[in-house]
């Protein structure tokens, strides 16, 4: 993939008075109201406090649930409303959806899971795998050349830091802010960016964790590995077109058993699957309609920070476009010999390059991804839309230090 140095309905029904109050909200208010005041008559007794705690609880847990508009998405067959003041990710065992009104600021020492902060001593922070997230999948309409464009797919894996790590290649007006994830040669975390080491009093600037591919210390993430939820929907992040879609958006793909170049018996097994895909690169060199999907063994293409990073040689990673399915395309020497064929040769390979070192587990599991769910179909094509992003990615995607527009890390914290 070249990224140019990789620079890459809810309709609740809930009743309101006059004033605009949600009525449970209201109840449980003068419910709240009630208890307190026999509470005062009471006295101030150890008892009588931690019945009015009990009450205040149970208050603020109707208040929560009468106040949020909470319906099932149609994209999602758990999705809670994000607007909800109480929003919990369904995909994560604890994870606070990012986007709701109650997300746990990062930087509070309350937030769970590791959170890395300026004065980290490391800037690291442990990447968790993907395969421990617990998921939910949604459902998806249909897609009809009617409701949605045509498009087709390709794969790479090149290790380089992704384009939308890049500070200046995100909207740093959004609300909240929200940048790709970057890892070091250990599959660590660190900052997208940090101060510039040219900063003074009189002048504040950033400057981007220098590229692997590059010679820098910044990687793509192991966990950005596409991940099946079941035998017919998947999660993948992509690098598509800058005209196609901007930094964090998502789109539902659906495989139509056609192929770019040549359908083969792997593209009809595709058919009718579901890719819900992230853009986490963006470039010039990809097509309109095109998703370069991150695929482990996929093809380094220009750039190669990925062989080093696992200890291979380029030449095991297969070829440069393609990666192993075109070296296994070479080797069987037939391109309508049976997909099983393909699949086998792509999952040993798979199994040799990965399998024998546990930090590799989600490239792993990504690279096996593509010889089973994905069938090892060779550019696809498909119909695909705009849709919501599942909670899965508002929790892969996000970097987890740099969670605002600014920041205090030094410079010199990854030279």
């Amino acid at each position: 993939m070249n990224i140019f140095g990789a620079k890459n309905l809810f309709l609740g029904q809930v009743k309101f008075n006059a004033s605009g109050t949600p009525m449970k909200k209201l109840e449980s208010r003068l419910f709240l109201s009630a208890t307190l005041l026999s509470l005062s008559i009471l006295g101030c007794s150890e008892d009588s406090n931690n019945i009015a705690q009990s009450a205040l609880s149970s208050s603020n847990a109707l208040t929560d649930i009468s106040s949020s508009s909470v319906i099932v998405d149609p994209l999602s067959s758990g999705t809670v409303d994000p607007l909800s003041s109480a929003t919990v990710d369904p995909l994560s065992s604890a994870v606070v959806d990012p986007l709701s009104s109650g997300a746990v600021d990062p930087q509070s020492s309350s937030s769970s899971g590791p959170i890395i902060t300026e004065s980290s001593s490391s800037g690291t922070n442990p990447v968790e795998s993907s395969s421990s997230v617990a998921l939910e999948p949604g459902t998806y309409e249909t897609l009809t050349t009617a409701n949605a464009k045509s498009g087709w797919g390709s794969r790479y894996w090149d290790g380089c830091k992704p384009h939308c790590a890049w500070r200046e290649n995100v909207d740093t007006t959004a609300n909240p802010f929200s940048i790709c994830k970057n890892c070091n040669f250990d599959n660590e975390e660190i900052a997208a960016f940090t101060l510039s080491p040219n900063v003074s009093q009189y002048w504040t600037g950033y400057e981007g964790t220098k590229n692997s591919c590059d010679g820098g210390v910044a990687y793509a993430c192991f966990d950005m590995a596409p991940l099946a939820l079941n035998d017919t929907l998947a999660y993948a992040f992509v690098a598509t077109s800058k005209a196609n879609a901007s930094c964090g958006q998502c789109f539902q793909v659906q495989f139509d058993g056609g192929a770019k170049y040549g359908v083969k018996e792997a593209h009809g097994l595709l058919k009718g699957k579901t890719l819900i895909v992230m853009a986490s690169n963006t470039g010039s060199d990809v097509d309109a309609g095109q998703f370069d999907i991150m695929i482990p063994g996929g093809g380094v293409g220009i750039y190669n920070s990925f062989s080093n990073q696992v200890g291979v040689s380029s030449a095991t990673l297969g070829s440069q476009y393609g990666g192993l399915l075109t070296m296994c395309q070479s080797e069987i020497n037939n391109y309508d010999a049976p997909a099983a064929e393909f699949k086998t040769c792509v999952t040993n390979k798979c199994n040799a390059i990965f399998g024998s070192n546990d930090k590799f587990s989600d490239l792993l599991r990504g690279c096996l991804w593509f010889a089973d769910w994905f069938e090892a179909a060779d550019n696809p094509t498909y119909l695909y839309k705009s849709v919501e992003c599942p909670a899965y990615f508002k929790n892969k995607y996000p970097s987890t230090i740099n969670t605002n527009k600014d920041n205090t890390i030094p410079a010199s914290t990854y030279q």
